[in-house]
């Protein structure tokens, strides 16, 4: 882990200090569930890998809802793009679950960094 220059300040994780650990499989595959990935984001404070897949998948919840709130403001074309990104989510949490069951680190494209982000913040 990277060294803290402050004393009392945890150390800040890197994506190359995310380790795999079978004890923390189950958790990190509920963690790809945003609300689920939220709760295990505040919840787990030893396992980096679920805290990973916890902060990245609470910013695709939060970015989702956004989005989708502000589409749905728009007829008709707002109505029709919702719910195709509302698949494209389930893909992504899909692919995110089988990932961390085999013990690898997905990052989703354009949210890994917020997700890395949130979980060295909370």
């Amino acid at each position: 882990m990277a060294e803290t220059k402050e004393k009392g300040t945890k150390p800040e994780v890197k994506f190359e200090d995310i380790k795999f650990s079978e004890e923390g499989k189950t958790k990190a595959i509920l963690a790809c569930i945003p609300l689920i990935g939220l709760i295990l984001l505040f919840v787990e404070k030893d396992d980096q890998f679920v805290r990973y897949y916890g902060g990245q998948y609470t910013v695709l919840g939060l970015a989702m809802f956004v989005v989708s709130f502000v589409l749905g403001i728009i007829p008709v074309i707002g109505w029709c793009i919702a719910p195709l990104l509302w698949i494209g989510m389930l893909v992504l949490i899909v692919m995110g679950m089988v990932k961390a069951n085999n013990g690898e680190k997905f990052q989703i494209p354009m949210l890994h960094e917020y997700g890395m982000k949130l979980m060295n913040a909370v």
